[in-house]
């Protein structure tokens, strides 16, 4: 059997970093199997948060995502978590812990 790993991006928002939530955010994650690999404290700007959700510009709340988004501080990070993939590469549901 081989190991699969899937990344998975995770982003704390305005809110949850004024109301000091990171710490906790964090602690689900690990506690569920996943490993934090990257992590960053910034406070994004309006053209970088509308690159990332550039699939969404022409919805109506577009704008006001952005403008809530670059608010205050974000606390983007990067995880993943194990899988164990038999040689025909079907994902087994139990990740490596």
């Amino acid at each position: 059997m081989a190991e699969a790993r899937e990344r998975t991006f995770i982003m704390v928002k305005p809110d949850g970093v004024q109301r000091g939530l990171v710490g906790k955010i964090i602690k689900r994650f690990e506690a569920k199997g996943f490993k934090l690999v990257a992590l960053k404290f910034t406070w994004p700007s309006e053209d970088l948060l509308k690159k990332h959700y550039a699939d969404l510009a022409g919805r109506p709340f577009f704008p006001g995502l952005v403008k809530y988004m670059s608010s205050g501080p974000v606390v983007p990070m990067v995880s993943y978590i194990a899988f164990l993939c038999e040689q025909d590469d079907n994902i087994v549901s139990t990740p490596v812990l």
